[in-house]
């Protein structure tokens, strides 16, 4: 075999090579990426803690949102003791607060209070062994900066925020963190991916 072929075949062997690697790479991106975005979509995130014979959770659907996307929170409160456990004067669910994290702080931008599920006045509450009694909010991602008002209200910034849930009379405090992200980056990533290998397809058949 003469020198210029063998050239030949080497350059050939390192483009084989290089496409082969090269598809390796993308096709390992997208499997990322899929995983990534069906974990985003899906993902629930959740904490407990048991104090007094008492559960406190708190969960919300997901743990990364994109910018302006509803956040739905479910917090429990169940009752693990062998007796009747009673609450009085206020409902034990009491409220369910967002916290933006700020230098090194969290700062409350968002609140849901037990009375907007409960009638207002003192109450006398019960929950029998093993039973549990929960609230479901809809934090829709603004910041109420300090009004009732609506006109004032504004979106919140991307970053990371803490949703607790506060149990009367305890004052226990259980706390979930999430994400927000600017924009659905995941997707576009996907897309570019897909993008990447119809185009390597295209260059391969050509």
């Amino acid at each position: 075999m003469t020198p210029s072929l063998m050239g030949l075949n080497d350059d050939r062997e390192v483009k084989m090579k290089t496409r082969k690697l090269r598809k390796k790479t993308i096709i390992a991106l997208l499997i990322v990426l899929v995983s990534a975005t069906m974990s985003k979509a899906t993902l629930v995130d959740s904490n407990s803690i048991v104090e007094d014979g008492i559960e406190h959770y708190i969960q919300t659907n997901k743990s990364i949102y994109d910018l302006g996307e509803d956040v739905e929170i479910l917090y429990r409160i169940t009752n693990s003791r062998s007796e009747v456990w009673q609450v009085t004067d206020f409902p034990p669910l009491r409220d369910i607060l967002v916290a933006a994290k700020e230098g090194g702080n969290f700062n409350t931008v968002w609140f849901w209070s037990w009375d907007k599920t409960y009638p207002a006045g003192p109450v006398v509450f019960q929950l029998q062994p093993g039973e549990s009694v929960e609230l479901n909010a809809i934090w829709p991602q603004i910041d109420l900066n300090g009004s009732v008002e609506i006109e004032d209200h504004t979106q919140v910034p991307p970053g990371l925020y803490r949703i607790s849930g506060v149990c009367h009379p305890t004052d226990i405090s259980i706390p979930v963190n999430i994400t927000i992200i600017p924009e659905p980056s995941s997707l576009v990533l996907l897309g570019v991916g897909f993008a990447t290998l119809f185009g390597y397809n295209k260059t391969r058949r050509n």
